[in-house]
């Protein structure tokens, strides 16, 4: 992570030396040409198969409990394409959060306009994808500059206004698709004051899973919903950032979504895309269950996931909006079942499986240990008794035979006596 800093701050430093360099030759010769634009991403093209997301979590199914209707959820990253076909009517202004001042309505980058569709997509064009919460309106806030590499940690202090400026705004859910490097003070109490106010932030864990898998935050606090991604086999993607702070999952490799400019992709990889997917979770369950707290909310998205191998790679599982609508808060009750997904996390990966191997060893081991402890307690006090002999009957003793019956014994020479003649 630091490498990444590193990097992005020579690149800026370089960037600004070659323009110091072209304004002293411009003393002496023509005018150097205004600096490029940074190139936008490209618009996206006709996709009408059905995603493997939406296969899985099946919006068709959740509908018919909620559609988002209410919820405001504020998506912190490189802004969000208003004008975009199926986004049109459900973005507001916004807010751009590097600059201090204007909107986010518009995305050159194409990240925030890919999350937020995820959300609040609705059918078009006869393309079959549509998001999650297609009723709900999503706030954009601009937190990361166009200019900018994807892959460059977000300020802290800019994601801390940018969250801030969300919750005066009334954002009930606030999707941080972007992370930071950095556990900062004022990022720390942006996210305190989202939780005073009743607002639920759900964040991405970061893209680094495979470059030391670093701490990412705002993902970080025990205040947030941390989301990793999983691929089309319900396995943890190699690059998503994962540890004992991970809450839930969701599908973030391959992703079909809106792209900025009009049309779809789908080759979107991220945590940002499957931090949407929880996000619009959020805000269905939110508009279903009217007066429900952020504690229970979070305990009915954690209770209904559908639970992955390895807490430490999956969390509590792949979050589960038709559990969460029509699940149930005690504990006794099995949470609805997920009608498009089957578990395909029970197939562990190579390295628990490994883990598991050991685990078992180990305590096979610790079982023959305390069985020979217990026969030794049982065998040393009965041994000491014998003096350490061997448990040996001994040869049983024969008694002697009796004599033989024979005449009486004559006693002190009696005589016998008789009848007197």
């Amino acid at each position: 992570m630091a490498n990444r800093r590193a990097a992005w701050t020579v690149r800026r430093w370089t960037a600004g030396a070659a323009v110091a360099v072209t304004m002293a030759a411009g003393l002496v010769g023509p005018a150097a040409p205004a600096q490029a634009a940074p190139e936008c991403a490209r618009p996206g093209g006709p996709v009408t198969a059905m995603p493997w997301a939406q296969q899985v979590l099946n919006p068709d199914e959740v509908w018919p409990f909620s559609q988002g209707a209410g919820m405001t959820v504020a998506v912190l990253s490189s802004g969000v394409d208003a004008s975009h076909p199926q986004l049109r009517g459900r973005v507001m202004d916004g807010y751009d959060a590097v600059r201090g001042f204007g909107g986010a309505d518009s995305d050159c980058n194409g990240a925030g306009t890919r999350v937020a569709g995820l959300i609040v997509a609705r059918q078009a064009d006869g393309a079959r994808f549509t998001g999650l919460a297609p009723a709900a309106r999503v706030l954009p806030v601009r937190v990361r500059d166009d200019a900018g590499p994807d892959d460059a940690p977000a300020d802290p202090q800019v994601l801390a206004n940018g969250i801030s400026w969300a919750v005066d705004r009334g954002a009930q859910v606030i999707a941080v698709a972007v992370d930071s490097d950095k556990d900062h003070p004022a990022l720390r109490a942006a996210v305190r004051k989202a939780v005073d106010r009743g607002s639920v932030v759900v964040a991405a864990s970061g893209d680094h899973g495979d470059d030391g898998n670093p701490q990412s935050y705002p993902a970080g606090y025990p205040e947030v919903l941390a989301v990793g991604a999983i691929d089309q086999e319900g396995q943890r993607w190699g690059r998503s950032q994962f540890g004992p702070y991970l809450d839930l999952v969701a599908p973030g490799v391959g992703i079909t979504t809106t792209q900025r400019g009009g049309g779809l992709t789908e080759a979107a990889d991220g945590t940002a895309l499957a931090c949407g997917f929880v996000a619009a979770s959020v805000a269905l369950t939110l508009a279903k269950r009217d007066g429900v707290t952020r504690e229970e909310l979070i305990q009915l998205l954690t209770a209904t996931a559908v639970s992955g191998a390895d807490p430490y790679q999956y969390g509590h599982g792949v979050v589960n909006p038709y559990g969460a609508l029509n699940g149930h808060l005690l504990p006794d009750e099995r949470p609805a079942p997920m009608p498009g997904f089957t578990a395909g996390l029970d197939r562990s990966d190579p390295d628990e499986a490994a883990s598991r191997r050991t685990a078992l060893t180990g305590a096979l081991a610790a079982l023959i240990v305390v069985l020979v402890v217990s026969i030794v307690a049982i065998m040393l006090p009965r041994a000491r008794r014998r003096r350490w002999r061997a448990a040996v009957a001994s040869r049983p003793v024969t008694p002697p035979e009796p004599d033989e019956p024979g005449p009486p014994i004559q006693l002190f020479d009696e005589v016998p006596t008789g009848p007197a003649r």
